[in-house]
C-alpha cells in the first residue's frame, strides 16, 4: 500500500465501509449503556442530551460497576499489579538481575501513576468502553520534557485491521482539531499545515477541522537507519480537507493498547457485556416504559364523567368544587377509571431481566464476597478459584491485548528517555547477553485469584498435618512447611515486604537455635553444679581415710 494521502484516505474509507454494521449496532447500544458516546452514527453538538432512550438505568449502572471493579481486579492503583522477571530461566535466581527489574518496574508504576500522566481516569473509560462496545484503545505518547502521557482514543474515532496472526498492526484515527490545536500541535511537532488551516488559528481559533493519524507497518523500513524511514511502525497525519500528509513519523513500537472483550469468527471488533445481554437489556426498558404507564394510571386514574356533564367543565384541582356531577338521588356522575394493571408482576419481571444483565456485566461474580463476609479462609479460596475461571478468558485477552503491550510500550519510552540512563547503562551483563529480554509476571488480584486452587490444596494439607503426626511423626518430613507458607502468602497477596527472605529466615532459626542451646545449659547448670560439689566432698572423705 502506497503512503500518499489519496491512498491512506481510500485504505480508511474501506476499513469504515466494512465496520458499519458494527457502528449501528454501537449507536443503539450507546444509547441505553453510555448516552455520552452515542455518536457513532448521529454527530451532535456538545452538551447535547442523549438519554432520550433511557427509561431503566439498569444497564448504565451496571456498565459503571463493571470498569469500576475491572480496574481493582486488573489494574489496581493502590498496588503493584504486575513485575518484570527475565525471560531466562537460568536467570531466575540472579540477585542483581532482580534488582534491576526490580528497579525498572517501579519506574513504570511512578511514571504511570504521576499527575499529569492521567493513566488512572483513561483506564477506567477505556474498561467502560469495553463493557459497552467490547473495544477500547489507549495511545501511549510522551511529551520531551514530562515523560509519557496516556489517551484513551473514543472508538468512534478508530478503525483498524489484523495481521495474518491476528493481532492488530494496523490503525487509522480519523479525529477533528481546533484551528489552534493544530497550530500548537504545528509549533511542537513540526506540522506543516495547510494554509487555510494556519490563517484560521489567528482569524478562527476555534474552528473545527478533520484529520486523519495512519499507523501501519512500515513496508520499506531501512533496518539500522535513524530516523522515521528505520522504524518498524510509520505514522502519517493528513488534513483531510486539503487531502495533505501535515507529518511523517515512526514509532519503535505499537503507540496503542487495544482492548477486546470477546472475539466472533472472522470479526475484527470485539463485543462486550452489552452485545450478550442485549434482548434484556431492551425489554427491561420497554417493562419500565409500561411500569411507569401503568403506575401513573393507578396513581392519578382517568376518570369516567357522566353524558350529560360531558361538556360541563370539570376541574381536578385539589379542594375544587365541580356543580352537576351528582344526580338528584345522590349517584355520582363521575367514577374512577381502575385499568386492572399488575404491577407487582411487572417488577417480577424485570427482575428477571435485572439478574440478566448482572449476569453479563459480571457484577454477580464480584459480590460473591461482599455477600458471604462469614465465610473461612478457605471457603474465600475457594470462592476465588471459581470466580477467577469464569474470567479467565476475559482476563487472558486483556493482557496480552491490552496491558502486554502497554508495558512495552512505556519501557521502550523509558528506555529512549535521557532522564533515565541507568536503564541502558546499568543493565546486568548476564541479561544484556541474553538479549534483554523480560517476561510479565501479572500480580493482580483476578490473576493471584487464579491461583486460588493452590491456595485451597496448601491450606487443607496443613490443616490435616496436626493428625496425620499423631499417627506418624514422620510426617513432618513430608511438606515444606515454611516453603507452603511463603506460597500460601504470595497467593493471598501479602505485600512483598512483609515476607522475610530465605536468608532472613534461616539466619533467625539459627539464632532460635543456639539461644535454645544456651537455655538448656542454663537450666542444667545447677544440677551439674550440684554435681561436681558432691563429688569435690566424696574425694575430701577419701583423701581424709
Amino acid at each position: 500500500m502506497s503512503d500518499d494521502a489519496d491512498s491512506l484516505i481510500k485504505a480508511q474509507a474501506t476499513l469504515a465501509t466494512k465496520r458499519s454494521n458494527f457502528e449501528n449496532w454501537w449507536q443503539q447500544i450507546a444509547l441505553r449503556v453510555m448516552p455520552a458516546e452515542a455518536q457513532f452514527t448521529v454527530v451532535t453538538d456538545e452538551g447535547q442530551r442523549r438519554s432520550e432512550r433511557v427509561f431503566s438505568g439498569k444497564a448504565v449502572i451496571a456498565n459503571e460497576r463493571f470498569a469500576a471493579v475491572l480496574d481493582e481486579l486488573l489494574t489496581p492503583r493502590s498496588q503493584f499489579w504486575h513485575s518484570l522477571a527475565p525471560e531466562d530461566e537460568d536467570l531466575a535466581d540472579s540477585q542483581e538481575t532482580k534488582i534491576y527489574l526490580e528497579r525498572l518496574n517501579k519506574l513504570l508504576f511512578t511514571t504511570r501513576y504521576r499527575p499529569r500522566a492521567n493513566f488512572a481516569s483513561q483506564k477506567h473509560q477505556g474498561y467502560m468502553s469495553v463493557g459497552a462496545f467490547g473495544n477500547s484503545a489507549m495511545y501511549i505518547d510522551e511529551k520531551v520534557g514530562e515523560g509519557i502521557r496516556y489517551r484513551n482514543t473514543p472508538l468512534r474515532e478508530l478503525f483498524w485491521a489484523e495481521n495474518h496472526q491476528g493481532q492488530i498492526d494496523t490503525l487509522y484515527r480519523r479525529f477533528d482539531l481546533q484551528a489552534r490545536q493544530a497550530a500548537q500541535r504545528a509549533k511542537e511537532e513540526g506540522w506543516q499545515l495547510p494554509a487555510k488551516i494556519a490563517q484560521a488559528a489567528t482569524d478562527k481559533p476555534f474552528d473545527t477541522f478533520e484529520f486523519l493519524h495512519c499507523v501501519h507497518p512500515n513496508a520499506e523500513r531501512a533496518y539500522g537507519k535513524a530516523g522515521a524511514k528505520g522504524m518498524p511502525w510509520s505514522s502519517h497525519y493528513i488534513a483531510l480537507q486539503d487531502r495533505q500528509i501535515v507529518s511523517v513519523g515512526g514509532y519503535n513500537s505499537w503507540p496503542y493498547a487495544i482492548g477486546r472483550y470477546v472475539i466472533a469468527a472472522n470479526e475484527t471488533y470485539g463485543r462486550g457485556p452489552a452485545a450478550g445481554c442485549w434482548g434484556a437489556i431492551l425489554t427491561l426498558n420497554e417493562e419500565k416504559k409500561t411500569i411507569l404507564r401503568a403506575g401513573q394510571k393507578e396513581v392519578d386514574p382517568p376518570l369516567l364523567l357522566g353524558e350529560d356533564g360531558a361538556l360541563e367543565p370539570f376541574n381536578t384541582r385539589p379542594g375544587a368544587l365541580n356543580h352537576g356531577m351528582m344526580s338528584e338521588d345522590g349517584t355520582r356522575l363521575v367514577e374512577v377509571l381502575h385499568t386492572g394493571a399488575n404491577i407487582p408482576l411487572g417488577l417480577e419481571l424485570m427482575t428477571l431481566e435485572n439478574d440478566e444483565i448482572d449476569d453479563a456485566f459480571l457484577v454477580k461474580i464480584f459480590q460473591i464476597l461482599a455477600e458471604h463476609p462469614q465465610m473461612t479462609a478457605t471457603q474465600v479460596l475457594e470462592i476465588a478459584q471459581q470466580k477467577a475461571t469464569l474470567l479467565a478468558p476475559m482476563m487472558g485477552r486483556q493482557q496480552s491485548e491490552d496491558l502486554g503491550p502497554l508495558i512495552e510500550r512505556e519501557i521502550d519510552l523509558l528506555a529512549r528517555d535521557s532522564r533515565y540512563p541507568w536503564i541502558s547503562q546499568d543493565m546486568p551483563d548476564e541479561l544484556r547477553e541474553a538479549g534483554g529480554r523480560f517476561k510479565i509476571e501479572y500480580r493482580s488480584p483476578l490473576a493471584r485469584a487464579m491461583r486460588a486452587q493452590d491456595g485451597v490444596a496448601i491450606q487443607r494439607t496443613l490443616e490435616v498435618l496436626p493428625e496425620a503426626l499423631q499417627v506418624d511423626p514422620n510426617c513432618a518430613f513430608v511438606i515444606d512447611v515454611p516453603g507452603s507458607l511463603r506460597e500460601l502468602a504470595e497467593i493471598n497477596g501479602v505485600p512483598a515486604k512483609l515476607v522475610r527472605d530465605v536468608k532472613m529466615v534461616a539466619q533467625l532459626s539459627a539464632q532460635k537455635q543456639q539461644a535454645d542451646q544456651l537455655a538448656q545449659v542454663a537450666a542444667a547448670a545447677p544440677g551439674m553444679s550440684t554435681a561436681a560439689l558432691n563429688a569435690a566432698k566424696a574425694e575430701q572423705l577419701r583423701a581424709g581415710a
